[in-house]
C-alpha cells in the first residue's frame, strides 16, 4: 500500500504503538503505519471519532473484537490488539507489504490466469477462516487485498460497521464500495452470503480489469446489481463456473466458502512440505514471487521440465556436429541426410587409450637402444678418409 506522511492533525502514538506514516483512509477511519515495541511494523486502523461516540457502534465492535483475534488464516492478516473501551478505538494488524489489488490493476491491467486462480484460491481460504469465526468481512474489495510475495491477504474484516456504510442511506445516498456489493447488501440485509457475492465480483474485476456489472452511474450499476446479468465471459474457464454461482441473486443459490474453497483446492497435489494447506500448495504453484508491483499483466507458467536434449537419430545439419562421430568432425553441407529413420551404424572406434600408451612404451625402449648402440660405436667421423 502507498505511504503518505503524517498530517499535522495525525497522532504519533496510538497505545503502544508509535505511528510513522499513513497507509489510507476510508469511511471507518485512517490506516497508520506503526512501529510495534520490538520495532516491528504494524497497520493501526483507528476510528473515526463520530463512531466512537455511537454507542451501538462500540457493543458490537466489543463483541466483535474476541472473534477478531481467533481468525488466523493463510491469507489473512493476523489481529495483534484491538481496543474498544479507549476514547478512541483502534485495531492492530499484521503489516502486510506489497500493492493493494487495486494498485495492481491500475498498473498492469489484469491479473494473468495462473495468478488469478491463486487469488481465487486465497481469497476463498481467507472467506472461509473468517465465516469459521462467526464473523463477516462486509467489505471485500480490491482496496482491502494485498499482494504479498507470499499471496493475497485480506485486511480490514469483521468491524462492525454502520447500517448506512454498506447500504442506501436515507436520503437515498449510496456510501461504501459500488459495484462490489451483493443484492441483499443494497437491500440492507446482508450475511456471509454477500461476502461470496463480492468474492465473485472481485476475482471477475481482476481478470478483465472491469466490473462484471459495468460502469456508469450508481442507479444504473446499482440496476444491473440486482436485475442484469453480469458479464463474465472473459473469466478462464477454470474459474467461470464459480464465479458465475457465486453472482447468483438468491443468496441462498450461491456456495458457501467452505464449498467455493474445496472446488478450487480439489486437484491440488500433495506438497513436499507435510505441514502445507491446500491452499499454500496452489500459491506455491500459482503465485508469483518477488514485488507484485513489477510483474507483467499475465504471468506465463514456467516450463514443467527443461527442453530434451537432441536425440541422436536426428540428421545432422551443415553447421551442428553429428552426435554419433566421437571426435567431432562435421559432415559437409551436401552430405544428405540418411532416408532411413536410423542411422547408419557408426565407424569403428579408434584404438582404445590403452593400446596407444603400451605402443608409446615401446617406441620410447626403441629409441632408448638406438641411443645406446650409438653411444657403444666409435666416432667414425674423427677417422681420416681414404
Amino acid at each position: 500500500m502507498a505511504r503518505t506522511p503524517l498530517r499535522p492533525d495525525d497522532p504519533t502514538r496510538i497505545g503502544h504503538y508509535r505511528l510513522t506514516a499513513r497507509l489510507g483512509s476510508g469511511g471507518m477511519g485512517v490506516v497508520y503505519l506503526g512501529v510495534s515495541w520490538d520495532g516491528g511494523p504494524v497497520a493501526i486502523k483507528v476510528l473515526r471519532p463520530e463512531l466512537a461516540g455511537d454507542e451501538e457502534f462500540r457493543h458490537r465492535f466489543g463483541r466483535e473484537v474476541a472473534a477478531l483475534v481467533q481468525v488466523k488464516g493463510v491469507c489473512t492478516v493476523r489481529v495483534i490488539e484491538a481496543d474498544s473501551q479507549s476514547a478512541t478505538p483502534f485495531v492492530v494488524t499484521e503489516y502486510a507489504a506489497g500493492p493493494s489489488l487495486s494498485e495492481y490493476i491500475d498498473k498492469h491491467g489484469s491479473v494473468g490466469p495462473e495468478m488469478l486462480f491463486g487469488l481465487a484460491t486465497g481469497l476463498a481460504e481467507a472467506l472461509t477462516t473468517i465465516h469459521a469465526a462467526g464473523i463477516m468481512h462486509r467489505d471485500l474489495k480490491p482496496s482491502n487485498i494485498i499482494l504479498t510475495d507470499a499471496g493475497p491477504k485480506v485486511i480490514d474484516f469483521g468491524i462492525a460497521r454502520r447500517q448506512d456504510t454498506t447500504g442506501v442511506t436515507k436520503t437515498g445516498m449510496m456510501i461504501g464500495s459500488l459495484g462490489f456489493m451483493a443484492p441483499e447488501q443494497i437491500s440492507g440485509r446482508p450475511g456471509p452470503e454477500a461476502d461470496i457475492f463480492a468474492w465473485g465480483v472481485t476475482v471477475a474485476y481482476a481478470a478483465t480489469g472491469r466490473s462484471p456489472f459495468g460502469a456508469g452511474n450508481s442507479h444504473s450499476i446499482l440496476y444491473r446489481i440486482m436485475y442484469g446479468d453480469p458479464d463474465i465471459a472473459s473469466v478462464p474457464d477454470s474459474l467461470r463456473p464459480l464465479v458465475e454461482a457465486s453472482l447468483a441473486k438468491d443468496p441462498q443459490s450461491r456456495p458457501t466458502a467452505r464449498q467455493l474453497l474445496d472446488r478450487l483446492t480439489s486437484a491440488s497435489s500433495r506438497s513436499e512440505h507435510v505441514n502445507d494447506t491446500p491452499t499454500q500448495v496452489i500459491l506455491a504453484r500459482t503465485w508469483q514471487s518477488g514485488s507484485h508491483s513489477s510483474l507483467p499483466p499475465a504471468s506465463r507458467p514456467a516450463a514443467p521440465y527443461p527442453a530434451p536434449p537432441r536425440p541422436v537419430t536426428e540428421a545432422p545439419t551443415a553447421d551442428q556436429p553429428n552426435p554419433v562421430i566421437s571426435h567431432g568432425a562435421v559432415p559437409s553441407a551436401a552430405t544428405p541426410a540418411p532416408a532411413a529413420p536410423a542411422p547408419a551404424p557408426p565407424p569403428p572406434a579408434p584404438p582404445a587409450p590403452q593400446k596407444v600408451r603400451v605402443g608409446r612404451r615401446m617406441a620410447t625402449i626403441a629409441t632408448s637402444a638406438l641411443v645406446a648402440m650409438r653411444l657403444r660405436r666409435p666416432n667414425r667421423q674423427a677417422e681420416p678418409k681414404r
